[in-house]
């Protein structure tokens, strides 16, 4: 069964009720700050296999994850004094940070194998509540089958070969209706002793606010 909930109706007890739903191995499609997202407990590998699987995605591809803040960020990853000084100035918002995972990698599914953890804060409403009701992070891999393009609107999201794949027959899943968003991708980064490697750069022209704060350059100011 899939339910659905209104950004403009949502209430206490329907986060209650997502926060539990999550709690329970169960998969959410919400809004973030760019495009719809997949979502579950990210430390849950059984429900992670299930985004692999509805997104027929690579299970060697590691999947990005939203934390509530920074603490939450340590318990799985390390963080230097230079990944904490960006974080200050970009979270929340659009930029994925590539962390030193602190777990052997194998240990949660969504790393994939992978020595490093793609994470970020979001600034989206619906995120910043739903972290009040749960104490884990959660996947952020885009809405779509593996290979095409986010999806920023609810109604073409509802008309989307991802969508009529569902297997709402089998298992409950909740969407979140956040109407139409700005769309585009966060960029990624990999912060490094003497530079930030762009792993992919995003549609949210946040190149040159990076570059400022790498030099620390004063008159950067109105970019940053």
């Amino acid at each position: 069964m899939i339910k659905t909930y209104d950004m403009e109706t949502i209430g206490d007890e329907d986060y209650a009720d997502i926060a539990k739903h999550l709690k329970s191995s169960g998969l959410i499609i919400y809004p973030t700050e760019t495009s719809y997202a997949v979502g579950v407990d990210a430390l849950n590998n059984s429900a992670v296999q299930k985004v692999f699987r509805l997104k027929d995605r690579d299970v060697g591809k590691p999947l990005p994850i939203l934390v509530k803040d920074l603490n939450m960020l340590i318990g799985l990853a390390s963080v230097n004094r230079r990944e904490e000084d960006i974080i200050s100035k970009f979270w929340p918002g659009v930029l994925t940070i590539l962390f030193k995972s602190k777990k052997i990698p194998e240990k949660y599914l969504f790393t994939a194998g992978s020595e490093f953890i793609g994470a970020r804060i979001s600034p989206h409403p619906f995120v910043l509540r739903l972290f009040e009701e749960i104490d884990f992070p959660i996947t952020a891999t885009s809405a779509n089958l593996s290979g095409k393009g986010g999806i920023s609107d609810f109604n073409t999201l509802l008309k989307d070969k991802f969508f009529t794949l569902l297997p709402s027959d089998k298992e409950d899943i909740i969407l979140i209706n956040g109407k139409k968003l700005p769309g585009g991708a966060s960029t990624i980064i990999k912060v490094a002793r003497k530079k930030i490697e762009i792993i992919r750069e995003g549609d949210n022209n946040i190149k040159e606010r990076l570059i400022c704060s790498i030099k620390n350059d004063g008159n950067c100011h109105n970019a940053l």
